[in-house]
């Protein structure tokens, strides 16, 4: 009975730090997104502009973590896959009518950008992960249990 208890004890997901971590991962992919469009003959600008695309993406999202209330560890999985989809879809509007309005290089720009979406689904999912181990149920209760056939 214990370990049931401990199982869903209610914790909050540090949606904060998730989102700063994601923020800075994207920031150092738009530098080098930039960095190589200046390689090839481009302009710095084509990987800065997924930030313009990015940044909404992960602030919306993290701000409703934020607002969440507390859940047994294993119930974060679903809101924060929802929310990572929401991400990939302010993401992409946003970075679609970048393309449409300013015309940056295509390869770069959508490459920086699904790249951006795919190491904040990583964070995302690792924090998500950790988050179970570090309140998993005790292993005493399952070694507990085992004998009793």
């Amino acid at each position: 009975m214990s370990s049931q208890i401990e199982h869903n004890e209610m914790v909050r997901l540090p949606a904060m730090l998730i989102g700063a971590i994601s923020l800075v991962c994207c920031a150092l992919i738009a530098y080098a997104g930039g960095y190589l469009s200046t390689q090839r003959g481009g302009e710095m600008s084509d990987g800065f502009n997924t930030l313009i695309a990015i940044v909404p993406g992960v602030l919306i999202p993290t701000a409703i973590l934020m607002m969440m209330p507390p859940k047994p560890a294993g119930v974060w999985a679903v809101p924060v896959l929802a929310l990572t989809v929401l991400r990939a879809m302010i993401a992409l509007a946003i970075g679609f009518a970048i393309f449409m309005l300013i015309e940056p290089n295509k390869t770069i720009f959508f490459m920086t950008l699904l790249t951006s979406l795919l190491i904040t689904l990583s964070i995302d999912v690792a924090s998500v992960l950790f988050l179970i181990q570090k309140h998993a149920p005790a292993m005493d209760a399952a070694h507990e249990s085992e004998g009793a056939c």
